[in-house]
């Protein structure tokens, strides 16, 4: 088994996650950091640089993994693939759409492997509800609302977090991971984005929401804060298809409820989420309809075929139950965050290997991701 050797640049708190992690795949070794801070001093199996360019010289090198502020991503990773390394890149690809295809026409251009950090999509309960979303058991997907309150006590007014000419502003910087994560689910492309936010003051733009509309119907909002303590940290995701329910918790998913009108197939189909469970099941023909108080009559424009069908946005669904249950993994936020870079770099590994390969997340996807976060910016 071919062992790649990969460099790191920038050493900051995720860099040294990612080396923690990467270095306990078999066939990975992390052979070199490059650490502005020169904080990391390098050892007999890691060579310590303090110049980035320094390490892409380096001729052992044939992976980089790129996590730096984002508005040095396109320099460095262009830098990169013209000296012949392949590149993990850390989100967003860019924080504009120019500098974004600069990558992509260098990639064409070198014809080197490049990914985008949208680890998200290799969560376990991503994965599982984005088949479950292609193979239509729950339906359409009608409606998603994503929440992101995160503390900001970690981000002083100096970081370069605030500083949008380095990061690209909060849905830049981190709601094109949320952006992704719709799509991927959706299945759909954005038509329409709209958008708004709150500064703080002049320096920090700390609230920002966004309204996206998408081709086959879908209309997702989004609203990231960063402007409270830890305590207070959540994410959440709603997900309102045609004959379910479902809601995921976690910035980095880890559990959730759903409650769903299914027939015994569909009913297989959950199985596959991550320690998923059946809290309640009724037979729908038994079940009490409550989107009309008591006392309310039947309509007298209601169906009244009898049809075994329900019906939903005019589409007819054979379903006969409803299940409501949860789920979540049994791991700890770090140990499913950790196997995600893990599995991003697998991943592309098989693309280095094999050029048909299709990665998970392309540089196309994380492009797509990034002009709507562009244009909800606005």
């Amino acid at each position: 088994m071919k062992k790649y050797k990969v460099g790191i640049i920038g050493y900051g708190g995720f860099g040294k996650f990612l080396h923690h992690w990467l270095a306990k795949l078999e066939n990975v070794e992390v052979a070199a950091i490059s650490d502005s801070g020169n904080h990391f001093k390098g050892d007999a199996h890691c060579k310590a640089y303090q110049d980035w360019e320094e390490l892409l010289k380096n001729p052992d090198i044939e992976i980089v993994c790129i996590v730096t502020p984002p508005g040095l991503h396109a320099k460095m990773a262009c830098a990169a693939m013209k000296a012949g390394k392949h590149v993990l890149l850390e989100k967003p690809v860019a924080i504009t759409e120019e500098s974004a295809q600069q990558i992509l026409d260098v990639q064409k251009e070198t014809g080197k492997v490049i990914t985008v950090d949208h680890m998200i999509r290799y969560n376990p309960i991503i994965q599982s509800l984005m088949e479950i979303g292609k193979s239509g058991a729950l339906g359409k997907l009608r409606h998603a609302v994503v929440n992101n309150y995160a503390q900001d006590a970690s981000l002083p007014p100096h970081h370069w977090f605030w500083n949008e000419e380095m990061s690209g502003g909060i849905l830049v910087e981190h709601g094109v991971h949320f952006f992704d994560i719709i799509k991927a689910l959706g299945g759909q492309q954005y038509s329409k984005v709209y958008g708004c936010s709150h500064h703080r003051n002049e320096a920090q733009r700390d609230r920002m929401a966004a309204m996206v509309m998408y081709n086959d119907g879908l209309i997702a909002s989004y609203y990231h804060a960063f402007s409270g303590p830890g305590f207070f940290e959540q994410t959440t995701i709603n997900l309102a298809y045609d004959l379910g329910r479902v809601v995921i918790e976690g910035w980095m998913p880890m559990k959730g409820t759903i409650k769903a009108m299914l027939n015994a197939q569909t009913s297989e189909q959950l199985k596959s989420i991550p320690g998923w469970k059946v809290t309640e099941t009724e037979k729908l023909n038994e079940s009490n309809d409550v989107s009309r108080p008591e006392g309310w009559g039947d309509s007298e424009t209601a169906d009244t075929d009898n049809s075994q069908l329900v019906y939903c946005g005019g589409i007819g669904y054979a379903v006969d139950e409803l299940v409501s249950g949860h789920f979540e993994i049994g791991q700890t936020k770090g140990e499913v965050y950790g196997k995600c870079v893990q599995e991003i770099l697998a991943d592309m590994i098989q693309k280095i290997e094999n050029k048909d390969h299709k990665l998970k997340i392309t540089i196309e996807d994380a492009l797509e991701a990034l002009k709507i976060a562009l244009l909800a910016s606005a």
